[in-house]
């Protein structure tokens, strides 16, 4: 890996807080600041009724268009799950950054320790409570479902791997999991990014459909006469005749409808997360590898410098 050259403010300012290389604490920074900014932003979601679903108090959902309907039903898997959820994953995110700063490791391992496991526990908790949602949210595709299924699995994992390294003093091993854990994590981050082009494209090029509940799609119309004059399908649905109808929706983001956006986020939810997963699961080898060769590189130079100093010494 390149070398970079820091000026004397930058070098003072990752020095300070641990990292010997200005790319890793600026990598840290930037991965950092994704995470955690993303969870900082969401932590008002944490207020189901207020913020999140803001139309139960007369205010505008936060939620993606329809998410609510199966968030507001009361006591039931999809309002638990994603109280849950927001309630683990949230603090988790914001507590793993420091994790990763080399000053508190060394000044303050018993804090590094607390922080660590605290973490870990809230993050598996959150995990594992996404997995009540996962069958309606954002649509409840097989492709969404798939995606969360395979992080539900990398995640945790990697975070069981690097807690028994460190309980083996395996520090470096501990090191490389735990990394590997946060980075699968902030795929959330980089798909929201992935949605949000999606979106644009296949609204630009149009002609794109996705099939939504109609008990969803009343939801967001408000009524059975909105809902009827436009979807004239749904009119089993009101019957009794077939309560779980679907409907074909067009997915646009350009008209602001809320059922047409509804329907273009859930149609590139699954996919975009699986494109997340890809990329953050190639960056984070291709970093471990570099590194690697890099660390290799130093403690080679540095025995063949131990040697020349031997060699005149004896001289």
């Amino acid at each position: 890996m390149a070398q970079n050259v820091p000026t004397p403010y930058t070098a003072k300012v990752y020095k300070a807080v641990g990292f010997t290389q200005g790319y890793n604490f600026w990598l840290w920074l930037f991965l950092s600041l994704g995470l955690g900014g993303f969870a900082l932003l969401r932590l008002p979601f944490l207020d189901l009724y207020g913020t999140l679903c803001g139309s139960a108090s007369g205010g505008r959902d936060r939620a993606t268009p329809g998410e609510c309907f199966y968030y507001l039903q009361p006591g039931g898997r999809y309002q638990l799950g994603i109280v849950a959820h927001l309630a683990a994953v949230l603090p988790a995110a914001l507590l793993a950054p420091a994790q990763f700063v080399p000053a508190l490791r060394r000044r303050a391992p018993g804090l590094h320790r607390a922080g660590g496991y605290a973490a870990t526990a809230l993050a598996v908790a959150g995990t594992a409570s996404v997995l009540a949602i996962v069958r309606r949210s954002q649509g409840g595709g097989i492709d969404t479902q798939s995606m969360v299924g395979l992080l539900a699995i990398m995640f945790p994992w990697a975070l069981y791997k690097g807690v028994v390294s460190a309980r083996n003093r395996q520090i470096e091993q501990h090191r490389v999991w735990m990394l590997r854990a946060w980075v699968y994590a902030g795929a959330i981050v980089t798909m929201r990014i992935i949605i949000t082009i999606s979106v644009m494209v296949l609204s630009f090029i149009g002609g794109y459909y996705y099939t939504s509940p109609c008990d969803k799609i009343n939801y967001m119309l408000k009524g059975e006469n909105a809902t009827l004059a436009r979807f004239p399908e749904c009119a089993s649905f009101f019957s009794g005749e077939d309560p779980d109808r679907h409907v074909a929706v067009r997915a646009s983001v350009l008209t602001r409808d809320k059922v047409e956006v509804a329907a273009a986020v859930n149609l590139v939810f699954g996919s975009a997360g699986w494109l997340a997963i890809v990329i953050h699961a190639a960056a984070v080898e291709y970093y471990l590898h570099l590194t690697s060769t890099e660390k290799r590189t130093a403690k080679s130079a540095k025995l063949q410098q131990n040697g020349v100093n031997n060699a005149l010494k004896a001289d």
